[in-house]
């Protein structure tokens, strides 16, 4: 017995006004249904790469004859029905250039292929740049469809019409803006990914939030389990046809699915209001001026993800070092890289285990930044986070050299004041929180009635434990105002409950010993 697919419930996303973009769970028919009725062709071409070809292909083949045969039916039985057509390439980084786009124009020609044909890209970044840019030139341009099967994919590069591939000079050279019609977002493809390369595309997810809203941040930050859960979990896989509609969608993929739909929705505003990249759609480089210079030189050990990530934490703290960021969103950026599984610094023992003796020298670094695309003139632009959410200026900034060498820099040389010019350096400085006060003060808040504003407060590995032991004991609520300055904390007297699951304190002693005592105060009622 077969079990017919229940028709998915989608959540469309408008990118220069059209409702193009579609997410959801389980969308293959869907897709197949939609692109048929509304991209009418003869030719329908599939490019994917060798690695999904094997899991996928079969299955769209079958549902594709069907859905043909029924719409064809339905309309004309003198109508011709249109052709399925697939060509993979293979899974490596070198298929994106100049010689493998004249083989897939070569085939798609002896395919009798004209320009009514549609092009599905269906892969990672990689696929989706290179079908793209076939269906910008071939027969003068012909429609496409991007179907992105990796994170990164589904809320970066899919999105925005950038179309390219690669020369030994350096990537995405040579390319052209083309817009696809469609892009299908289905999540059930992130099962498939390794792991390693979900995290990957967590840094874009991430980067989105921290530029455009501290509420998808803050989603982010609290919802690191159950978005894991969403992607990993073995359970809702023996469900069939899980998470394809509302009613069978579990708590954490509907957090998924609002996590990518929020990024992909951010990319789309950007690109609506400047498709060609004249200076909004700059923002979406933040982390990329030094996470891209450390790409150059450490691909492929490291993924875009990976640079990207350490990137951004270098230029949040370029924007810090320049006084447009103070150190709570730093921290709180480092934080939640870390517990996606990201790298924050090229010290980690994994990186150097992964890049062996490869290096990058601050001299490399500011060299291969010279050619990048944000440059004016001799002069770097970097994108300034001024808070969690927002950005110092709405495109990338100019900063001096001087500058991103000091933070590049792994030391600094520290010179003692001499006695003939003490007198006039004039210094003000603030010292970090204390940690141990912080859980203290945080505790004691928790505890009493009302709302306490705490300014100061570090934010640590044992003070983030220790708030969500306390959401998690219903003991107060927690929300950053004056961009990161202020912790307000509303707290509930002492009306504590058992919570939903264990309180991981990790190694925060200072956690371990005051919870202990606050959890005496759960009612034995509840």
């Amino acid at each position: 017995m077969t079990l017919e697919q229940p028709e998915p419930d989608v959540v469309k996303v408008s990118i220069l006004n059209e409702e193009s973009i579609i997410l959801g769970f389980h969308l293959t028919k869907f897709m197949l249904r939609d692109v048929i009725s509304n991209i009418p062709s003869s030719n329908y071409v599939i490019i994917t790469d060798e690695n999904l070809a094997p899991i996928y292909l079969s299955k769209i083949k079958d549902d594709f004859n069907k859905i043909t045969s029924e719409i064809t039916s339905a309309k004309d039985k003198e109508t011709s029905e249109p052709r399925l057509i697939t060509y993979t390439v293979p899974s490596v980084r070198q298929v994106k250039s100049r010689d493998t786009k004249a083989e897939i124009e070569d085939f798609l020609l002896s395919k009798a292929c004209g320009r009514d044909t549609c092009i599905l890209a269906m892969g990672g970044g990689i696929i989706g740049d290179l079908a793209g840019f076939v269906a910008a030139t071939f027969m003068r341009g012909i429609p496409y469809v991007q179907i992105p099967t990796t994170l990164i994919a589904m809320v970066d590069s899919s999105i925005g019409g950038k179309t390219a591939v690669d020369t030994p000079h350096g990537k995405n050279l040579i390319g052209s803006f083309w817009q696809p019609k469609r892009i299908y977002i289905d999540l059930v493809f992130l099962e498939t990914i390794p792991e390693r390369e979900f995290t990957n595309g967590m840094a874009e997810v991430i980067k989105s939030a921290i530029i455009s809203s501290e509420s998808n941040f803050i989603n982010l930050e609290n919802g690191i389990s159950h978005i894991r859960e969403a992607v990993f979990s073995n359970s809702k896989r023996n469900v069939p046809f899980q998470g394809a509609t509302l009613a069978t969608r579990t708590p954490s993929q509907s957090l998924l699915l609002s996590a990518i739909m929020e990024a992909a929705k951010f990319k789309a505003d950007i690109v609506t209001h400047d498709e060609r990249d004249s200076g909004l759609r700059s923002l979406l480089n933040f982390g990329h001026t030094i996470g891209h210079a450390i790409e150059a030189i450490l691909s492929p050990e490291l993924l875009h993800g990976e640079c990207i990530s350490i990137g951004m934490i270098k230029e949040a703290e370029i924007a810090r070092h320049l006084g447009h960021l103070n150190q709570v969103p730093v921290s709180r950026l480092y934080r939640v890289l870390q517990d996606y599984g990201l790298p924050v610094s090229l010290e980690e023992k994994k990186i150097k285990d992964l890049v062996g003796k490869k290096s990058c020298t601050v001299d490399k670094l500011m060299e291969i930044m010279k050619v990048d695309k944000k440059i004016q003139g001799d002069q770097k632009r970097i994108v300034m986070l001024s808070s969690i959410g927002n950005t110092y200026e709405k495109k990338a900034t100019i900063v001096a050299d001087s500058v991103i060498r000091k933070i590049l820099s792994p030391a600094i040389k520290i010179l003692p004041v001499t006695s003939s010019n003490i007198s006039s350096i004039h210094v003000t400085m603030t010292t970090p929180g204390s940690k141990s006060i912080s859980n203290r003060a945080l505790i004691l808040a928790a505890l009493g009635n009302g709302t306490c504003r705490l300014k100061g407060l570090l934010y640590s590995d044992d003070t983030q434990v220790m708030m969500v032991a306390l959401q998690k004991l219903r003991g107060a609520k927690f929300e950053w105002e004056n961009d990161g300055e202020t912790l307000a904390v509303t707290g509930g007297g002492g009306n504590l409950q058992v919570p939903d699951d264990e309180l991981y304190l990790g190694n925060a002693g200072t956690a371990s010993r005051f919870l202990t005592t606050v959890c005496t105060l759960i009612s034995a009622e509840t």
